[in-house]
């Protein structure tokens, strides 16, 4: 029989943190409680966890720095809880490595939502632990399909966003700022997977999806948009173009990477198919 998941929770509000453990020790995990994030990262090697919620603000150590440390030697999932969405502190959580957000205002029962669909991935896109430093993994040490993804947006915060959950999925990725750059390096990576903002500064994003839709390269091209907002006539043109996901910025970092595991988890098969074919 497996052992029940264990989980390491880091907060420095006492009621708040007995109130978690209680319910999960209730649904079953085995749960470690540590009062802050320095606490947290001492208690992190020998208990071993599957899965870390973190405070974002913490006396000692913030949330961010916690999950930053445990990066060093750790992929294991990162849940920030939190009672703010101040978009710098998200960022920045995001490129130290956090997996998720959930608001401490939408409740516990949310935050155990996230922990069990953290802990229940497929395990073709959630890795073995590795150390974040990884930029890419090949098929030969993942034992699967690797793939590569353009990202395509003028904003470097936004494609750090991306590119950081790309990293925590083993998957390799190529940055651009405009759709010039893009359409250059899409000849020369031959990518499974296109995140592009749909405005860009030298061409929309409709007409350079539509310029990489004449190439033989993009028979099996996975296409994801982003926009503050989309438009019905938008909409209609991303149908045309086989688009059939989208993020609404500001980015969400749990839609994030959801919608991006679903890309990842298309492409992998797409290379499959292609693969028994060549056999």
């Amino acid at each position: 029989m497996a052992s029940a998941p264990k989980i390491l929770v880091a907060e420095d509000a006492a009621d708040l943190r007995d109130a978690i453990v209680l319910v999960l020790l209730e649904q079953g995990y085995r749960v470690q409680a540590a009062r802050d994030g320095h606490e947290a990262t001492l208690l992190f090697p020998e208990f071993n966890p599957d899965l870390v919620v973190l405070d974002m603000r913490m006396p000692k150590m913030n949330g961010p720095s916690a999950c930053a440390v445990i990066r060093q030697t750790s992929q294991v999932p990162v849940i920030m809880f939190t009672s703010t969405n101040d978009a710098t502190e998200v960022r920045d959580a995001i490129i130290k490595g956090a997996s998720d957000f959930v608001l401490k205002s939408t409740g516990v029962t949310e935050l155990t939502d996230r922990i069990a669909f953290h802990l229940n991935k497929p395990d073709d896109i959630h890795p073995e632990a590795t150390p974040i430093k990884t930029k890419t993994v090949s098929a030969s040490t993942t034992n699967r399909p690797a793939t590569t993804t353009l990202i395509i947006d003028p904003d470097p915060e936004a494609r750090a966003v991306i590119k950081a959950v790309l990293t925590r999925l083993n998957q390799s990725s190529e940055e651009a700022a405009t759709a010039a750059e893009a359409i250059r390096l899409f000849k020369q990576i031959d990518p499974d997977i296109v995140i592009s903002e749909w405005s860009l500064p030298d061409m929309d994003g409709f007409s350079m999806l539509t310029e990489l839709k004449g190439t033989k390269k993009s028979k099996d091209l996975i296409r994801l948009m982003m926009s503050t907002r989309l438009s019905p006539e938008a909409q209609r043109k991303a149908h045309y173009l086989g688009i059939k996901n989208f993020l609404i910025k500001p980015l969400a970092p749990s839609k994030v990477e959801m919608a991006i595991a679903d890309c990842v988890r298309a492409a992998l098969r797409n290379k499959k198919k292609t693969n028994r074919k060549a056999a």
